[in-house]
């Protein structure tokens, strides 16, 4: 496409520019039709039709992904106040009959990445509504929704009584890493010295299934149930942990297979809801399924 200025007369397409948000912060045009509840051709079709308004290349596309090119970079903080107002709106209409508590429980993994900023602004935009947040384990929280002691639930799946369900948002997918100090060499200590979450946790499981599969002598050296414990242990370099590359302290670096890191799983993190849930239940879980790019009308298959 050759760069040229848009016409005049030219109007933005709202849905246009989430997509192409959508598409930058994912780099995928099928990730962001998942994300978005379309078809890839759909959102093909709003990325032409915005190009052709604007005159302009937005993407660059290669075969590892897209990328911006200049005038999508310029683009991109117009689309992403675009979209904030346009869900700021929303909410000024709905949050006016929303009032009561919602109870929240969450994994400590996702409170610092994803949800600090989003529950403060979830709280301005619903004044009238309390949010009453739970950090916990998984195989705690699970018990939790059941028992109807949290209305949602922010948790990881495969520990014990935490099978999957059809009707688990998936919030976040990302292959598990074993994760050191930059400096120093504590991986080649035997032996390993590990940093990990109590037992029931998936990621303990699978860090110790896939040691044990590649005969690596190892012990547990350090455990909680707060990622802050833990982080603060690998970034000193006393020990190894297994993290979503999202969740990796700052000092850290990912151990890969040249090395001789055994293979690991992947970290899902999903959301669950209790049975019957409110309108203010409702209204925080869609806000938490947009905060992590999910959509709330497609759980998990």
């Amino acid at each position: 496409m050759n760069d040229m200025a848009p016409s005049p007369a030219a109007r933005l397409d709202l849905d246009a520019m989430r997509a192409a948000l959508t598409i930058a912060e994912t780099g995928s045009v099928s990730v962001a039709a998942s994300r978005l509840g379309r078809t890839p051709a759909a959102i093909s079709m709003q990325l032409k039709k915005l190009e052709d308004t604007l005159g302009n290349a937005l993407f660059n596309r290669t075969r590892s992904g897209m990328t911006l090119t200049t005038a999508g970079e310029r683009l991109m903080p117009y689309a992403r106040r675009m979209v904030e107002t346009e869900r700021a709106a929303r909410e000024a209409f709905l949050s006016a009959a929303l009032s009561g508590t919602v109870r929240l429980g969450l994994i400590d993994d996702v409170i610092g990445v994803h949800l600090t900023a989003m529950l403060a602004a979830f709280a301005r935009s619903h004044p009238g509504v309390t949010v009453d947040v739970t950090v916990g384990p998984s195989v705690t929280l699970g018990p939790q929704l059941e028992r109807g002691e949290v209305d949602i639930a922010l948790i990881t799946t495969g520990g014990p009584g935490l099978d999957p369900r059809d009707s688990d948002i998936v919030l976040s997918d990302e292959p598990l890493a074993w994760v050191v100090a930059r400096t120093g060499d504590v991986w080649a200590e035997r032996p390993l010295p590990l940093a990990l979450s109590a037992h029931g946790c998936a990621w303990r499981r699978q860090t110790l299934e896939a040691l044990e599969h590649a005969d690596i002598p190892h012990r547990v050296a350090y455990q909680s149930e707060f990622t802050t414990a833990l982080s603060a242990a690998v970034a000193g370099g006393l020990a190894v942990s297994v993290l979503p590359p999202s969740a990796m302290p700052e000092g850290t670096r990912v151990v890969g297979p040249a090395e001789g890191a055994p293979p690991l799983g992947s970290a899902q993190i999903i959301m669950r809801l209790g049975h019957r849930p409110s309108g203010v239940t409702t209204a925080l879980a869609a806000r938490i399924a947009e905060q992590f790019g999910a959509n709330l009308e497609s759980p998990a298959s």
